[in-house]
Formats: structure tokens, sequence, C-alpha cells
């Protein structure tokens, strides 16, 4: 594991980053200016049900901030692998058409995708 020696305060450091790393990357999925502050929104609610959820349980250290983190880049990697598929729905709703539908498979594979991602990120961190 990489992170084994990461303190808490090195966690607080990996999550701000992992957020703004998400925040970065929903940035180019946004296509009027208005939801650009809804996608800055995305991982701010994450670390806010972490921070409740870890209160209500009484969790402290670092198994919150482990788990926001590996979220956050699990999607973030997520919607790097994604790139191409995401790109072309953009440009069809940039251009007035409508997206294109989900299958069923798409969605099974962006499940089964952001799940091995987030594995791994477990694994690695």
């Amino acid at each position: 594991m990489l992170t084994s020696t990461f303190s808490v305060t090195d966690w607080w450091i990996a999550a701000i980053v992992s957020g703004i790393a998400l925040a970065l990357a929903v940035q180019s999925m946004v296509t009027t200016k208005r939801d650009k502050l809804k996608a800055v929104l995305l991982p701010l609610a994450g670390a806010a049900c972490i921070v409740l959820s870890s209160a209500a349980n009484g969790y402290e250290g670092k198994t919150p901030l482990m788990l926001f983190t590996a979220t956050m880049l699990g999607l973030t990697f997520t919607r790097i692998i994604f790139a191409g598929y995401i790109g072309r729905q953009v440009e069809l709703v940039r251009s007035g058409k409508p997206m294109k539908e989900l299958t069923g498979m798409q969605v099974v594979l962006f499940f089964v995708t952001f799940t091995a991602v987030v594995a791994a990120m477990a694994v690695v961190l």
C-alpha cells in the first residue's frame, strides 16, 4: 500500500486534491454555465455525506478520508476511461441534439468499470 505511512493530515490533503480532480473532470461534461456550479457541488456533497456519516457513527481518523479519496479518484478515473463516449454525448447536446439513451449493457459496463477502479484504488491506497 502506497499510503500506509499517511497521517490524517496527509489524508485530508489527498481528499481535497481528489475532490478537486473530480470537480475538474466533471467540468468537461457541463454544457451550460449554470450547470458549472452543480458540477462543483458533486464532490462537496460527497464530502458532506462522509463527514455527517462519520460524525453520526463516531468515526475519527483516516478511514472516512480514505473512502472519500478512493471514491472521488474512482469517479475521476472512470470519467477518463469513458472520455470518448462522454465526449460524443456532450457534442450531441452542444449541437442541439438529444443524447443517445444508455443501453443496459453500457450501464453494466460503467458500474463494473467503476467498481473495478475503486477496488484497485483500495488496494493501491
